[in-house]
């Protein structure tokens, strides 16, 4: 706003700033901050690929005891011949999970990242294995019968068998493999951290039955583990297990760091804002207003927009029809939000408790791990977060539980 008074004074032209002015002010503000963060490749040098995978594994090995294992893949096992396979190993488990990455961009491939859950985790019963050894099969085992061949494990906890989750983490990063390793943007690395927090709660996730396995659980707090992630992902000590110039080796310098932080506490009131502004409009699309006659959802956007944003909407315009979380999320996407108010307030209260840095500490990441992510859809979501943040105020959820998360989100704004 004070960029576009300048350029008024000195331009002699009204000083109200309009939709599309947002982004070319938003580049003015980062272009007058450090010069060097200006420069594309000034902190994805620290970045290459496998770098930062190399650096997931060695989080997940400190917090969770599980490391991130490659392996060859058989003929047609894969989609494309850029998907690589990495098995999910436990120290206490062996192997648990599968994970497909596929992280560069190609022709005819979606450009939005995502993770897929191609097989849940579920406990293998023993009626199932009964039934298989008392029946004809050509398998090795009754366990491996009772699966049709597909990989189990064993929870060694229980004692009992399950069925390996198998995921697919998508991305749409630009290749340059001739002339160097493919570097990522800081922006790219919150993303790949962020789709991993998905990977965990379908990894970790214990339950009996597939359809509240990780992932599946209330769209409420689907996002939690992810967004969670985003937090490690701009971690001092996290990034110091693996940022590294993929030339030099020089680690990542702090004070650089720093500076691209700084540009998110500048941008992200009006991030906060338009996700504000798309839960709003998301609950007034699924509320009785479509019930009436004479309902127009572009008049309902700009209602939306003009009584509560604080740029006004152009008229003649139809964004709505970009808004594809409308059907994933419908009724829901005020999670992200949510979530991000949560995430903030586990961050600080477990993972920084009284300013101590417990990022890499494995007592938090298993106590997270066991109230949150082993849970899938299983336990009720408010008795996980009461469970992790020893707040049983919370358990039972409710119309209190939500101001106080509002509360936090007032506090916890941001990913700081």
């Amino acid at each position: 706003m004070e960029l576009k008074k300048a350029d008024a004074r000195s331009g002699n032209f009204p000083d109200r700033i309009n939709a599309w002015d947002k982004f070319y002010y938003t580049h003015k503000l980062i272009q007058n901050m450090d010069h060097k963060l200006r420069s594309p490749d000034f902190l994805s040098s620290y970045f290459s690929v496998g770098t930062v995978m190399q650096g997931l594994s060695r989080l997940f090995d400190r917090l969770y005891g599980i490391r991130l294992v490659p392996r060859e893949t058989q003929p047609g096992e894969v989609w494309d011949e850029g998907v690589r396979r990495l098995d999910v190993v436990s120290e206490t488990d062996g192997h648990i999970a599968v994970l497909y990455c596929d992280l560069f961009s190609r022709e005819g491939k979606t450009p939005n990242p995502a993770h897929f859950t191609l097989r849940c985790s579920r406990e293998i019963s023993e009626s199932e294995i009964q039934e298989a050894s008392n029946s004809p099969h050509p398998f090795s085992s009754p366990v491996e019968a009772a699966t049709d061949g597909m990989a189990v494990g064993l929870n060694k906890t229980t004692n009992t068998y399950y069925q390996l989750p198998t995921i697919a983490l998508i991305c749409d990063f630009s290749s340059n493999r001739l002339t160097r390793p493919t570097l990522l943007s800081f922006n790219d690395v919150r993303t790949l951290f962020h789709e991993m927090g998905h990977g965990l709660h379908s990894f970790l996730g214990r339950t009996p039955l597939q359809n509240v396995s990780g992932t599946r659980c209330a769209t409420d707090f689907a996002e939690l583990p992810s967004v969670l992630m985003e937090h490690f992902a701009s971690c001092p000590e996290v990034l110091a297990l693996f940022a590294r110039h993929y030339d030099t080796d020089s680690p990542l310098p702090i004070s650089a760091l720093e500076e691209r932080l700084a540009i998110d506490v500048q941008t992200e009131p009006a991030e906060t804002e338009a996700q504000i502004l798309l839960a709003m409009l998301d609950q007034a699309y699924h509320s009785n207003l479509p019930l009436q006659h004479d309902f127009d959802s572009t008049k309902t956007y700009h209602d939306v927009y003009n009584r509560h944003a604080s740029i006004p909407e152009p008229a003649g315009t139809a964004w709505q029809g970009f808004f594809g979380h409308l059907f994933g999320y419908g009724a829901t996407y005020y999670s992200y939000l949510f979530d991000r108010a949560i995430a903030g307030r586990i961050w600080g209260e477990v993972f920084q408790k009284e300013g101590r840095n417990g990022s890499v500490d494995r007592r938090n990441g298993e106590r997270y791990m066991n109230e949150v992510l082993k849970w899938g859809g299983g336990r009720d979501g408010w008795k996980c977060i009461a469970g992790v943040l020893g707040d049983e105020k919370l358990a039972g959820g409710g119309e209190k539980a939500m101001k106080e998360v509002g509360r936090w989100g007032v506090r916890y704004p941001g990913l700081g």
